[in-house]
């Protein structure tokens, strides 16, 4: 074994070697390990900065259960992968009831759900398969993967401290300040028994410490002779790896190849090229980097960096044993720490809307990081692959560079609302940063199950429940949603907004609303329905979902949301409670929306029509209360309402009243200087007191509009935010108007540039999965695979509508999912073009005179005026000579 080999394998093996004793660090990863045959917990320790693996050593397995008595069982009793089968008492929460149950203990996670394993009658069916076969529906708990399992049943918590000692795992308390533990009172005296344990349960988990991660990001630059590098053939050499970390590292390892210049001389020293004389040394030496960091960052790293840099090390006969790398179904692991794919995080669309207010709409690396930090992808000219080591150092770096910084910005915000969501979710790192928020609180939900000695129920018990009891308004949804008030169109000044404080999460706690409280099997509970429906809820027990969420929503809005802003705390305390509070918005905001999402584990439609319906309710009362106080509702939307010059006396009133009556917090979200409202829903103009201009729905805003419509838009919104009084509106009204003719006139004599013009559209999937009618950017993107492997690359280095390689290859062979496709509107047959294959006169100008004027309309009409008005009387002479 050469040196440098024996060096990276045994630096791998020290980092996975069994840890039986530990100073508190935290939970941050959790497996199997199949060589083991045991559960493997990854621990981080934030005084060195390392990770460290324990081994289960306690002789936990895998198992699954059963209603059926053990008697029945005569399948499995003779299997080798059934080590034991015996009888527990679990608590059937439907029902209300203990109830004996069948366990069934597998020789690993193969022989309860897998593929492996199985049984010696030769018909290939795993435990949970063979169950179903005797009896439908008659497995629980089988499909939970056994890390998960494993915690559960050790109630370990990832993201908290704990320590080792002996290799027993034995969990960390921290003190907190008296502010924090004074807050913390006051919220317990206000609240029941039920809610005042599971209260002080999540405050002694969230107060825990968010140290800084040490991390690394990482980006790699792939030879292509033709086409574009596929991940899984690693045909092509890698040519440069960059990483930047947050221990300073800046560097990048460039693979020396004949014909390459050196290139212009860096400006500056902000990092440092390592020029390798074959691949077989670079790859060691990215390898033996990756081992010093426990955390490592890529973007779309999942299916094209790491994918292709194991594959490639395969390829160039680097042993498995040095790889630090990992390749499952979809994912790509480390041996030794916590891979994040950042791409699969910011596509979350609840971390997308929640956590980031939706500052960004597209997924590529350039287009989140020009939206959080201000930062772009490095620009070049001609083909990657002839860039001298310079250029190729300095563009392969910035992209690590950005992909770090996207996890640094605002005192690392996304790495600790990650850490935080891991310990809400009880979830690993891993697991938090690629699964939706349905994944978040189907974990947390059986984690609370399996705590507190209850069955998880399966889909077909929680279907006993019947289904929805009012009519969706929505086309494609089960049930009726929320209650938007019609706006009153037009413009108003002095506009307050009232925000029903986690309304929906409010309404779950306040209702009892859990699968097994709504429609419950208790007679006398029957008598009280839930408004508008046939539904009734539990009197006698406390849900499991109503104390989970209830308590975390109590925490958020009376402890967290006020700390976050308490004088007495240090900059680093109160940077603590926002980040948490940050953290449990994510959860909450999702928490009822879960409960009507059919691919959810613990769905059930009468629990999500109870709480809409509750919610209806709420704000049809509020407006009521309003009116009985001569208080003018404008609008309403959802959970929020505005309202047209309240006093400040009138705003305490029905805050007051709120919290009596309804048992929900009313707070004053936002003042307007005035709003626009279109008469559409849910579409209107607000500016602040301050300028701030917000803009709910409006074409001109959204991702894929035409850059010159926004910029037209976003001109019309500048002159609308100065405006502080009904005569300055007025003036405003002639100002727009006449910005609005100048960018008509412009378009019909095609003096807009091309690029100007272009749909920037993400494709949702593969163009071969589109089938029936073809959106258009579908349509341009089969244009693009059309055309020569040449003349795409050409395009795409010239337009530079792609950042990140394997964006670059789905235009090359095949456009993929997350790929934005750039495309005009033109004349020709298809209707549109790609934006590099389009000519000036081949553009549709009627078409985009439409976009303009649908864009414009919406802001208009809450003006008195229409777009039509304004080009309306313009002749044909004023397109050459102006008006």
């Amino acid at each position: 074994m050469p040196a440098e080999e024996e060096d990276v394998a045994t630096k791998q093996e020290i980092r996975i070697r069994h840890s039986r004793n530990l100073p508190p660090s935290i939970l941050i990863d959790a497996g199997y390990d199949v060589k083991k045959k045991v559960a493997q917990l990854k621990f981080y320790d934030p005084k060195t900065q390392e990770i460290f693996t324990w081994y289960d050593d306690t002789g936990h397995k895998p198992y699954c259960l059963t209603k059926m008595p053990p008697d029945s069982l005569h399948d499995l009793k003779n299997r080798k992968d059934v080590l034991e089968i015996n009888q527990v008492l679990k608590h059937d929460l439907i029902n209300d009831s203990d109830i004996p149950v069948t366990r069934i203990i597998g020789t690993g996670p193969g022989a309860i759900g897998g593929e492996t394993d199985r049984g010696p009658d030769g018909n290939g069916k795993n435990i949970r398969d063979t169950l179903r076969s005797i009896e439908p529906h008659s497995s629980y708990e089988s499909e939970i993967p056994y890390q998960e399992n494993f915690m559960y049943d050790r109630n370990l918590i990832p993201g908290t401290y704990y320590q080792i000692s002996d290799s027993k795992i034995q969990p960390v308390e921290f003190e907190v300040s008296e502010t924090m533990r004074e807050s913390l009172k006051q919220v317990l005296d206000r609240s029941s028994e039920d809610y005042r344990s599971s209260i002080l349960d999540w405050a002694r988990l969230l107060n825990q410490p968010l140290p800084e991660l040490k991390r690394v990001a990482l980006d790699i630059e792939v030879y292509a002779e033709e086409g574009f590098p596929n991940a899984e053939d690693a045909d092509y050499p890698v040519i440069a790896v960059g990483l930047a970390g947050n221990d300073g590292t800046s560097e990048v390892y460039v693979l020396e190849r004949e014909g390459i210049e050196e290139g212009d001389q860096i400006l500056d020293n902000s990092f440092k090229i390592y020029r390798k004389k074959n691949e077989e040394e670079l790859l060691r030496s990215v390898f033996t980097r990756i081992l010093e960091y426990p955390i490592l960052l890529t973007y779309n790293g999942d299916d094209f960096d790491l994918k292709y840099l194991a594959n490639r090390a395969k390829k160039k006969n680097i042993s498995q044993e040095e790889i630090p790398i990992t390749l499952a179904k979809l994912f790509a692991h480390l041996k030794h720490g916590v891979h994040i794919d950042l791409y699969r995080t910011f596509i979350n669309r609840s971390i997308q809307i929640y956590a980031f207010g939706n500052k960004y709409s597209e997924h590529t690396l350039n287009a989140i990081s020009q939206s959080l930090i201000n930062e772009s992808k490095v620009k070049f000219e001609g083909s990657l692959n002839d860039l001298s080591y310079n250029e190729l150092a300095r563009y392969c770096y910035n992209d690590a560079l950005i992909t770090f910084r996207l996890t640094q910005f605002s005192d690392s915000i996304l790495m600790k609302l990650l850490l935080v969501i891991s310990r809400v979710a009880r979830m690993p790192l891993f697991d938090v940063s690629r699964l939706s928020v349905s994944n978040w609180i189907r974990n947390l939900l059986f984690f609370e199950h399996r705590r507190t000695g209850a069955l998880i129920p399966t889909t077909e018990d929680i279907e006993k429940k019947g289904g929805s009891d009012t009519n969706a308004i929505i086309k494609g949804q089960k049930y009726k949603g929320g209650l938007v008030v019609e706006p009153k169109a037009g413009i108003h000044f002095e506009v307050a907004v009232l925000d029903f404080a986690s309304l929906y999460p409010s309404i779950i706690k306040v209702h009892n609303l859990s699968y097994e409280t709504i429609r419950c099997p208790h007679e006398e509970c029957k008598s009280q329905t839930v408004p508008e429906t046939d539904h009734w809820v539990c009197k006698k027990r406390t849900g499991l979902t109503s104390l989970v969420i209830g308590s975390l929503r109590d925490l958020r809005v009376n402890y967290y949301k006020p700390l976050a802003k308490n004088q007495l705390l240090g900059q680093d305390e109160k940077s603590l409670q926002n980040v948490i509070s940050q953290a449990l918005k994510v959860i909450l905001n999702a928490s009822y929306g879960v409960m009507g999402y059919e691919k959810f584990s613990l769905y059930c439609l009468p629990v999500a029509d109870a709480t809409a319906a509750l919610g209806r309710n709420a704000i049809q009362r509020t407006i009521e209360k309003a009116g009985e106080m001569d208080i003018e509702v404008l609008y309403g939307d959802t959970d929020s309402l505005f309202l047209r010059s309240p006093s400040e006396q009138q705003l305490t009133t029905i805050t007051q009243w709120a919290d009596k009556e309804l048992d929900i917090e009313l707070d004053l979200e936002k003042v307007f200087r005035y709003v626009a409202f279109s008469d559409r829903k849910k579409n209107y103009l607000g500016v602040q007191k301050d300028g701030t201009v917000d803009i709910k729905g409006m074409t001109g805003k959204k991702s894929h509009t035409p850059p010159f419509i926004k910029k037209a838009f976003q001109q019309a919104v500048t002159t609308l935010s100065r405006v502080t009084s009904p005569h300055d509106f007025e003036k405003s009204k002639q100002q727009i108007r006449e910005d609005a003719r100048h960018c008509y006139q412009a378009l019909k004599r095609r003096e807009i540039p091309i690029e100007e013009l272009a749909f920037n559209v993400m494709m949702s999937r593969q163009t071969s999965q589109y089938k029936g009618t073809i959106p258009q950017h579908v349509r341009a993107a089969k244009l693009l695979e059309g055309g020569s492997t040449k003349d795409k690359r050409e395009d795409i280095e010239k337009y530079g509508k792609t950042t990140t390689q394997s964006e670059v290859s789905s235009h090359v062979e095949e456009i993929k999912a997350g790929t934005v496709v750039s495309y005009v509107k033109t004349t020709s047959k298809e209707g549109v073009k790609p934006t590099s294959m389009a000519r000036m006169e081949e553009i549709d100008t009627d078409k985009y005179a439409e976009s303009l004027e649908a864009t414009f309309d919406q802001l208009l009409d809450s003006m008195g005026i229409s777009f039509s008005e304004i080009v309306g009387d313009t002749k044909l002479e004023d397109f050459f000579w102006g008006k």
